[in-house]
């Protein structure tokens, strides 16, 4: 219930109603413009969390006995008041109506054609500075969008309004697909006196009562929700023994957004390993393979070739840097007054390489038989840490493998200290709006370096030594009697 009515003063703070057809688009620094609004923003985040981890803690511990009903109910009653605040941490949901009537309203691509191809477009204004970029997204959301934006119309509340719902469709989906995913197979009492009862659904619960999830995903409506659902569809069936099948649904993640693609290798050599025989290689090869050009092909049979998908990923990975460390190292290049191209060239070079590199490495360790789960959380969390943009959704991206690696992988090493890290990591991402939004102008006269420097200790540092601590108790919990 406090969980409840902190969302509800979110949808008091920042309506959509009233504000869902301004221009410029708000953020949370235009709607709550002080300091000490920002600071009390960040307030009531750090409180959700803590009632979040209450309330694992209770699951967790047997204290409350918690069923997929409940855990789904709850999100959805906590979805409630998030469906009328207004995006307030990016403005894509106005992107994904845009470029779903370029499709459903006007006929045309929106791989082809940008936003500002439409001058006459009421909703045009509100692209922004992407009205002239074309859609970096897949054919499988450009479908979905498409759809979405023909029920919606010219009515852009209901736009809005559908995508955001569809988000949350996506999100509760996902949570019923883990709870599936975790059948308990042990009994109570063992794996070091915890009942796996309780540790299924209090690993639903850190998905399905997430409120930095809650906020990328309703609140903001990302389509990363989509791309995540795909995926773990496609490792339910895998886990049923369904391979080909499953890797066949896990290709319709990439299909919504590329980055999805990062998962598949893992699982690919995973199912390879693992077959009987050569003759089920085989098959599991020409299925998968012959069956993904088929996928490939159908999605975007409506929009033309790949490619021009393809080159507007490579112009947006080649000419843009921002909140990240890869940025960060170029904002002080810059302050030493170095050449800003050589040095962005340096930089993006030397990250895409050891990028690279870690691909490599944890490629082969999945070969020698590392888990496929915690390969793809290792190697969505690499991304983040050398790519030239960071937003903060893309820290959602790890964590529903962190999840999967916890409660399938309890004999591995570490896994309770990197599950804490994707916890804690989700949190101080969000975190970090306040301070590149209202410390920066406020405190630190607009220096976007200092704001970078103290956004790498916050959002990718601070997790480390947080989670540490967390484990050390964890730890010390268990060992008393």
């Amino acid at each position: 219930m406090l969980s409840l009515a902190g969302y509800i003063v979110l949808a008091f703070w920042f309506p959509l109603l009233p504000h869902y057809n301004r221009l410029p688009v708000a953020d949370v620094r235009s709607l709550a413009p002080s300091l000490a609004g920002g600071l009390a923003y960040a307030l009531l985040l750090c409180l959700l969390f803590t009632f979040f981890a209450i309330a694992y803690r209770r699951v967790q511990g047997g204290r409350e006995r918690v069923g997929l009903l409940r855990l789904a109910g709850t999100s959805l009653l906590f979805a409630l008041p998030l469906l009328l605040v207004y995006p307030i941490n990016a403005n894509d949901l106005y992107r994904y109506v845009i470029r779903g009537r370029i499709n459903s309203l006007y006929g045309e691509s929106p791989f082809a054609v940008p936003p500002d191809g439409f001058p006459d477009d009421p909703f045009l204004p509100l692209a922004g500075e992407w009205a002239e970029a074309t859609s970096p997204y897949g054919p499988v959301w450009e479908l979905t969008a498409g759809g979405i934006t023909r029920v919606g119309g010219d009515n852009l509340l209901l736009g809005l309004l559908a995508f955001k719902l569809f988000g949350l469709l996506a999100f509760v989906g996902t949570a019923i697909l883990l709870w599936l995913i975790f059948t308990p197979t042990t009994k109570k009492g063992d794996e070091a006196g915890v009942d796996p009862a309780s540790s299924r659904a209090a690993n639903v619960l850190l998905w399905a009562w997430n409120p930095a999830l809650l906020l990328i995903f309703i609140v903001d409506g990302h389509n990363d929700a989509l791309m995540i659902f795909f995926l773990l569809l496609g490792f339910y069936f895998m886990n049923r023994g369904h391979v080909a099948l499953g890797f066949l649904l896990m290709m319709l993640g990439p299909l919504v957004k590329p980055i999805g693609v990062l998962a598949l290798p893992f699982f690919f050599i995973t199912v390879w390993r693992t077959r009987p025989s050569s003759a089920a290689r085989l098959r599991f090869l020409v299925l998968s393979f012959f069956g993904g050009i088929v996928l490939v092909w159908v999605t975007f049979l409506p929009y033309g070739s790949p490619w021009q998908l393809a080159q507007r990923l490579l112009q947006e990975a080649a000419t843009m840097a921002s909140f990240s460390p890869t940025a960060t190292l170029i904002l002080i290049g810059q302050a030493m007054e170095l050449d800003l191209t050589i040095t962005f060239r340096w930089v993006a070079g030397i990250a895409s390489l050891l990028f690279v590199c870690l691909v490599l490495w944890l490629l082969w360790m999945t070969w020698r038989g590392r888990s496929a789960v915690r390969g793809t959380s290792d190697i969505y969390f690499g991304y983040l840490l050398q790519a030239l943009n960071f937003r903060i959704w893309y820290a959602a991206w790890p964590f529903p493998w962190l999840l999967l690696d916890s409660e399938l992988g309890k004999k591995e090493p570490g896994t309770a200290f990197r599950l804490r890290y994707g916890l804690w990591f989700l949190l101080t991402s969000q975190l970090s709006v306040i301070l590149y939004g209202h410390i920066r102008v406020t405190l630190l006269a607009g220096s976007q370096l200092f704001a970078h420097i103290l956004g790498m200790i916050l959002v990718f540092v601070m997790p480390f030594f947080l989670a540490r601590s967390g484990v050390w108790r964890d730890n010390e919990r268990l060992k008393q009697p």
